[in-house]
């Protein structure tokens, strides 16, 4: 009797409490997918092989933001009219948010303010384009980095000796502004400076053997990863090679400096900037306009030191 009695209070109660609970929760609504924002990415030149540890980083970032990337690269001679049309063609086709490494600050300043302007926002790698309307530039400051290379190239070049500088930009970017840093750390230290500039349609290994067999330099140094791998290539296979110094840290390049091709690189993470670089623009596409980022640390690492734990991170990261 007395059970019959407990079930009949105790049934009526849980099915009140399990009436309470439906009552409180939302409906159940089937799931839909969150629309991917899409980053479009403008390489600088035709070649983006070195950029390989930073578009790893860029496709975590892409990942981890719940963004989709689509990857451009100039293929002619014109990199800045190509970057250009690029810029044009991916803001009228309605991306969220523009990637941009450019070729050349000035001949892109324009474009960059009008797609800006029309609400496509434009994030950088390397240049800064914050006056022509970009958001942030990710990126090392250029300018020290063209100072830390030019007092290391003083090392292993005498006063009075000659430098020569790898000079491939097109035009108006960071790796110039390093690279006239650099210039001016070695005049002012008394040494001389000739800067290797391919001619039209020679290689840069071309213009660098020509140069070597009219000068004879105390040292080279190179502004980017792809220039250092070209150097370090010719100068490898020469007895009478200069010290070579550059920036970049490509599997490539750490090679060379195990194997002394290369006294010394500055290197940044790579895989972090191009993971900044996504995460910066999944933010200007949600409309915050402009911000500041800290310039990313480099270091100067050689041979004896490329293996010590903090140096071992940007020159063999390691990629979820």
């Amino acid at each position: 009797m007395k059970r019959k009695v407990l079930l009949q209070l105790v049934v009526p109660l849980l099915s009140l409490c399990v009436l309470f609970l439906l009552l409180t929760m939302d409906p159940v609504r089937p799931s839909q997918p969150q629309k991917l924002l899409e980053i479009s990415v403008l390489f600088r030149q035709s070649d983006a092989s070195t950029w390989s540890v930073a578009r790893q980083g860029m496709e975590q970032a892409a990942l981890d933001l719940n963004a989709e990337l689509r990857f451009l690269t100039p293929a002619g001679e014109d990199l800045a009219a190509e970057q250009r049309e690029l810029l044009e063609r991916e803001a009228e086709s309605g991306t969220n948010a523009i990637l941009l490494i450019p070729s050349d600050r000035e001949a892109l300043a324009d474009t960059v303010e009008v797609i800006t302007s029309a609400g496509t926002p434009v994030v950088t790698l390397e240049t800064d384009m914050s006056d022509a309307g970009a958001s942030v530039c990710i990126g090392a400051d250029n300018v020290a980095l063209g100072e830390v290379l030019g007092n290391a190239a003083l090392n292993g070049a005498p006063e009075g000796s000659l430098v020569v500088l790898l000079d491939t930009a097109a035009g108006s970017t960071g790796v110039t502004d390093r690279m006239e840093a650099a210039q001016t750390v070695l005049e002012a230290a008394g040494r001389q400076v000739s800067r290797c500039r391919p001619m039209d349609g020679e290689s840069l290994a071309s213009a660098l053997e020509r140069t070597l067999t009219v000068m004879r330099p105390a040292a080279v140094v190179a502004f980017d990863a792809a220039d250092l791998e070209q150097a370090a290539a010719l100068l490898s296979e020469r007895e009478d090679a200069p010290l070579l110094y550059g920036a970049g840290s490509t599997a490539t390049v750490a090679a060379y400096l195990e194997q002394s091709t290369i006294v010394s690189i500055a290197a940044q993470n790579e895989f972090a900037a191009g993971y900044l670089a996504v995460s910066a623009a999944v933010q200007a596409a949600a409309g915050q306009e402009s911000f500041q980022l800290d310039p990313l640390e480099f270091f100067l690492v050689r041979q004896e030191n490329m293996y010590e734990p903090e140096n071992q991170k940007l020159l063999f990261p390691v990629t979820r």
